[in-house]
């Protein structure tokens, strides 16, 4: 019982959905194009990654959307030779109605769509222990 109750508590479930690079991160960093220059001189980045995955009663109509962070595994052509890295994509998002107006406030079950523009990367060591680095 117990278990229950703090599982109906949890507002907003998140899990990791694939993305695509070219697909869906390249025409957000066509609006920064300082970044856009910097990550395709600097790395070589699999098409594949993941981001989070929105599926949960706080967003019904959301259910299989993702938004960022993003996550992809890289390789970072340094000036001492190639190092495999996680690059990370961090956006803001802005949740917008039916009517594409921003909500406010935390009640977000109206969200019928995200509204994402890139924010800024990290870079990371390559997660060595998750199966999706291999």
């Amino acid at each position: 019982m117990t278990t229950l109750v703090g599982a109906l508590l949890i507002p907003t479930a998140y899990a990791d959905g694939s993305v695509s690079f070219h697909g869906d991160i390249v025409p957000m960093l066509k609006a920064r194009a300082e970044l856009e220059q910097f990550i395709t001189e600097n790395f070589s980045v699999t098409d594949t990654g993941w981001g989070n995955r929105i599926g949960s009663a706080t967003m019904p109509h959301m259910g299989g959307a993702r938004m960022g962070p993003y996550k992809f595994q890289a390789v970072w052509h340094s000036s001492h030779g190639d190092v495999p890295v996680t690059l990370i994509i961090d956006t803001k998002i802005r949740f917008l109605d039916r009517h594409q107006h921003e909500i406010v406030g935390g009640d977000l079950r109206e969200t019928r769509s995200v509204s994402e523009t890139l924010d800024s990367i990290e870079i990371e060591p390559p997660d060595i222990n998750s199966a999706r680095s291999k």
